[in-house]
């Protein structure tokens, strides 16, 4: 491919596909806003088409003379259902309605979907392709309704859905805040038990969204992708404690107390008419005993094997915050 545009070109995924296209010589068309940083991307010589997901007339101009998209495009934090809904499912609608009339022979989409649109682990078991699906937030919905029209999609477009769990990496700022605890000596944790979760570091979520660019055997699949291995939480607090060369002391948080500050915080965005990443309605996700997938799929169709464990990946991240003067 020579060409590929990414939706959410300046956030955080985005900006890791947008250098992973450029270091393979693939020439990034990013989509952005007016208003958009563009400090993760302006270093690749990436080729600028303005305009917003919920801007049909804007994508019909974005589509046009590429071999490839990767829609990264999509909100974390909304007041409300419909407030996710309207870029997460509606934003879909609209790229894939502008690749039918502007873009047909596209030679492949790329569709990041979401852990959460597939609803936490059950049975004890990591999620896999094809199982049922049960998500539990209002995020988690929106992007089920995305994900469900990337495939109503899939006659008519070459689609490929790759599905995440949390992601994280240098430019994450939702990972931030475990950092910032852990570096002044503490992790926080609601309730006592343990709670399992995949992840996945986001120059590995790169790699992968470059094999379904590549692979024609992708066409029409959706695959989970993560880093080879469930973790607690207590874990991942203690990896980002030794890559500081700190012992993080464990807080537990009661449930019931953190569903008061969920639903305090939630009061207080709607009152500043600023979303928040946690709230009442999040805190369901969080609540969850696991979630966990497995990528034996991608990894045994594509070829792919994720280059980063959980230590290499926390190290790395803990670096750039410390570069950036984040931490």
């Amino acid at each position: 491919m020579k060409k590929v545009l990414v939706t959410g070109a300046s956030g955080f995924v985005g900006g890791h596909v947008v250098q992973a296209l450029a270091r393979n010589g693939i020439q990034p068309r990013c989509l952005v806003r007016q208003t958009s940083r563009l400090d993760y991307i302006k270093d690749w010589s990436p080729e600028l088409v303005f305009g917003d997901i919920t801007s049909p007339a804007s994508l019909e101009t974005a589509v046009e003379g590429v071999d490839g998209i990767v829609h990264c495009a999509g909100v974390i934090r909304a007041l409300s259902l419909e407030e996710f809904m309207r870029v997460n499912a509606d934003g879909c609608s609209n790229l894939y309605r502008a690749c039918l009339a502007k873009n047909p022979a596209v030679r492949r989409i790329v569709h990041i979907s979401s852990l959460t649109a597939l609803g936490p682990s059950v049975a004890g078991g990591p999620t896999k392709e094809g199982q049922d699906r049960h998500p539990v937030s209002n995020y988690g919905n929106s992007k089920l309704a995305g994900h469900r029209i990337a495939e109503a999609h899939m006659d008519r477009l070459p689609i490929v859905i790759l599905i995440p769990p949390a992601v994280y990496g240098p430019f994450d700022r939702t990972f931030l805040g475990l950092f910032a605890c852990v570096n002044k000596g503490f992790a926080l944790a609601i309730g006592r038990e343990e709670r399992w979760a995949s992840l996945i570091f986001a120059k590995d979520l790169a790699r992968a969204v470059l094999a379904c660019l590549d692979s024609e055997k992708a066409v029409g699949n959706e695959y989970l992708v993560e880093d080879g291995q469930p973790h607690t939480w207590r874990e991942v607090a203690a990896a980002v404690g030794q890559s500081m060369h700190k012992s993080p002391v464990r807080i537990p948080i009661p449930p019931i107390l953190a569903k008061a500050a969920s639903t305090i915080i939630g009061c207080a965005a709607r009152w500043t008419g600023k979303p928040a990443f946690f709230d009442r309605n999040r805190l369901n996700d969080f609540l969850q005993p696991s979630w966990t997938c497995s990528s034996a799929k991608i990894c045994r169709e594509l070829d792919f094997t994720p280059q980063y464990t959980l230590k290499r990946g926390i190290e790395e991240t803990y670096l750039w915050y410390k570069d950036q003067n984040w931490l």
